[in-house]
C-alpha cells in the first residue's frame, strides 16, 4: 500500500504546482529572455563586424570588473566585462562589453589584469583580441 500512497502524494504535489504555474506568464518571460538574447547577439555581431576587428589599433585595456550575465551560448558563458581602454589622448575611457567567453579564457579575466583589445574610431568600438598576448606590438 505504500506505493499507492506515494502516487497519491505525487499527484497532490503536482496539483499544488499547477495552481502556481501560469503558462501565459511563462511564455511572456520566455519571449522577453529571447528578445534580450537577440539584442545582445546583435550587439556582439555588430562589434565583431566593426572596423575595429580588422583595422583597429591594438592596445592593452585594464579589466575593472567581470560579471556573469546568466546567459550561455553554446555552453559558453556570456560575461559583462568592464574595461578601461586607453585613448590616443592618453586618458582611459570606461567601456563595458558583453562577450561570449570560452572556458579556456576565463582565468585571464581577473580585475586589475590587462587584456589585449583592438580599438576602432571611438573608444566604445572595442574588440577583444584573444590571440594576442603581451604588448600591443606583439601582433
Amino acid at each position: 500500500m505504500g506505493f499507492f500512497k506515494d502516487i497519491a502524494a505525487i499527484n497532490k504535489v503536482g496539483k499544488e504546482l499547477r495552481k502556481d504555474y501560469d503558462p501565459v506568464a511563462q511564455m511572456a518571460q520566455g519571449q522577453a529572455m529571447m528578445a534580450q538574447t537577440s539584442a545582445m547577439l546583435a550587439g556582439m555581431t555588430a562589434r565583431a563586424n566593426s572596423t575595429a576587428a580588422a583595422h583597429g589599433t591594438p592596445v592593452d585595456a585594464s579589466i575593472v570588473a567581470v560579471s556573469q550575465s546568466g546567459q550561455y551560448i553554446n555552453m559558453q558563458p556570456v560575461l559583462a566585462i568592464e574595461l578601461l581602454v586607453p585613448t590616443a589622448a592618453g586618458f582611459p575611457v570606461p567601456v563595458t562589453i558583453n562577450e561570449v567567453v570560452s572556458q579556456l579564457h576565463l582565468a585571464r579575466l581577473q580585475p586589475g589584469s590587462s587584456l589585449a583589445v583592438k580599438v576602432g574610431s571611438t573608444p566604445q568600438d572595442v574588440v577583444i583580441d584573444w590571440y594576442r598576448f603581451g604588448s600591443p606590438q606583439a601582433s
